[in-house]
């Protein structure tokens, strides 16, 4: 696939980004657009990437560009990918599926309006891959409703790391003790958790 289009939008939406005004020209949204940062989005290209997943479910739309470098990601190592992305503000979800259009991957990628941890509940998995980048206080209950549905090997990202490392605090801890589950901090952006599905729990390799 010629990647061209989707290279183009990734780099309009990084320059709105990192301009002056970056609501310039768009709607008004329920609350304040906050994508994750290019670092981010490189790190999130590389991860999908080399785990080349069939299914991903993002909680936090936002303009789209996470769900443009997980899809890079999976298109450059010719992965059959599709996403759906989750948001409960319909304006965002509006602008982004305008950018998925652009992009020309709007036929990969899925736009649910509604309720993080409500889709998380109610979409069938199993999932490959997994973006965390909305309401920090719904990280832990989304993740426990979507434990069952991750495939072995799946990878959680959560965005925000630190500098909300407060309000994760408890999902933090969480995640690194869990014994189904590998996960650490990458210092990249605003701080992503890295958390891995194990293939096999660490309860059982100690039996």
């Amino acid at each position: 696939m010629n990647l061209n289009k989707i290279d183009k939008v990734i780099h309009d939406l990084i320059s709105r980004m990192t301009s002056a005004n970056p609501m310039k020209g768009l709607p008004k949204f329920r609350e304040p657009m906050l994508p994750m940062g290019p670092d981010g989005g490189r790190l999130v290209e590389t991860i999908v990437h080399a785990i080349k997943p069939q299914r991903g479910l993002e909680i936090g739309t936002s303009s789209g560009f996470s769900a443009l470098c997980a899809m890079r990601g999976a298109l450059s190592a010719g992965a059959d990918f599709h996403l759906v992305t989750v948001d409960h503000d319909a304006a965002k979800a509006e602008w982004a599926q305008v950018n998925f259009e652009r992009a020309g991957v709007a036929n990969r990628i899925t736009i649910v309006i509604e309720d993080g941890l409500d889709a998380a509940r109610k979409l069938d998995g199993p999932w490959d891959y997994i973006l965390l980048d909305a309401a920090k206080k719904q990280n832990l209950p989304i993740l426990k409703a979507l434990l069952p549905k991750l495939n072995p090997g799946a990878v959680v990202l959560t965005d925000n790391a630190v500098t909300h490392e407060a309000e994760l605090e408890e999902f933090t801890k969480f995640v690194r003790s869990h014994p189904d589950l590998a996960s650490g901090l990458m210092s990249v952006g605003n701080g992503i958790e890295l958390t891995v599905k194990l293939v096999e729990s660490k309860q059982s390799r100690d039996d």
